[in-house]
């Protein structure tokens, strides 16, 4: 986990379309240092044989397992970047590309021709040198706007969240926000983007501690939804947590019903990493 809320310099959604592959924006980050951009790939799970693209801005000696993802620059020239996460089942690419600092618009181009996906290049508005600076602040001193939970609350845990939806075609309708934090834990909402009649939210966080006393069959704190006076626990559709030497992050996505009005209220809770419970109501734009 980055420890650096950044500026949301893309609001998701399908970036290219073709009858061997769709590409789709889950996030995009400027920071000072450069963009953090999450995609996601899939290629249909049945489809014909189709012949392999041409090359004009991969070199003629790469040959690729996935997509390729990288900008132009000076003269119209290619500039690759590997990613920096991966993970496939087969048809569903996902990765985290880091590129460099970029303001204002980046050309971005996408490649993977032997699967006759050809190169394509998408020209993408970025946000300026001097909002990203300004806009980008440490977790530790970010406002986090959370109180004290509603007295009297029931707490159940929820259903198990349907299938995972495919939040690259979504909009993000809530970015970067600490939802609560002490001298030693945090809670980050990563993005919250509205998807197939829902939303889909990313939680972060980072804890200070022996990482032997934080339970391994959880990612990290409890999330639930306060609803008419109950606390409805979310089941996260996956998750994963890691640390050493007395530090502990993990990151977990949820799925729920979009929220009427246009706020979600929310209970975390963490007694492993010592952080008081907190209630935050997250507006959605």
């Amino acid at each position: 986990m980055r420890d650096t809320l950044g500026v949301t310099a893309h609001r998701g959604g399908l970036i290219a379309e073709s009858q061997v592959l769709t590409v789709g924006v889950v996030s995009a980050i400027a920071r000072p240092g450069g963009v953090e951009l999450d995609l996601i790939a899939r290629r249909p799970r049945s489809l014909p044989a189709v012949a392999a693209a041409a090359r004009r801005l991969l070199p003629a000696y790469d040959e690729g397992l996935d997509l390729r993802v990288g900008w132009l620059g000076a003269g119209d020239h290619a500039l690759w970047e590997y990613p920096s996460r991966t993970s496939s089942d087969g048809y569903e690419y996902r990765s985290v590309v880091d590129l460099p600092p970029l303001f204002d618009r980046m050309s971005m181009v996408l490649a993977w021709p032997e699967i006759g996906f050809p190169e394509t290049v998408v020209d993408l508005p970025l946000p300026g040198r001097t909002a990203v600076e300004r806009g980008t602040v440490s977790v530790w001193e970010a406002p986090a706007r959370f109180t004290a939970p509603p007295p009297g609350l029931r707490h159940r845990l929820g259903e198990h969240p349907p299938d995972h939806p495919a939040i690259e075609a979504g909009r993000i309708v809530a970015g970067q926000q600490v939802l609560c934090r002490s001298d030693t834990a945090v809670v980050v909402l990563s993005r919250l983007t509205a998807v197939a009649g829902g939303v889909a939210m990313a939680v972060t966080t980072m804890a200070d501690g022996d990482i032997d006393a934080f339970r391994y069959d959880h990612m990290g704190p409890s999330v639930a939804v306060v609803l008419g006076g109950e606390a409805v626990q979310l089941r996260p559709l996956y998750g994963e947590s890691g640390g050493g030497d007395g530090h502990f992050e993990s990151t977990a996505e949820f799925a729920l019903a979009r929220p009427a009005p246009d706020v979600l209220p929310l209970l975390i809770t963490w007694p492993e990493a010592e952080l008081p419970d907190a209630y935050v109501e997250v507006r959605l734009t």
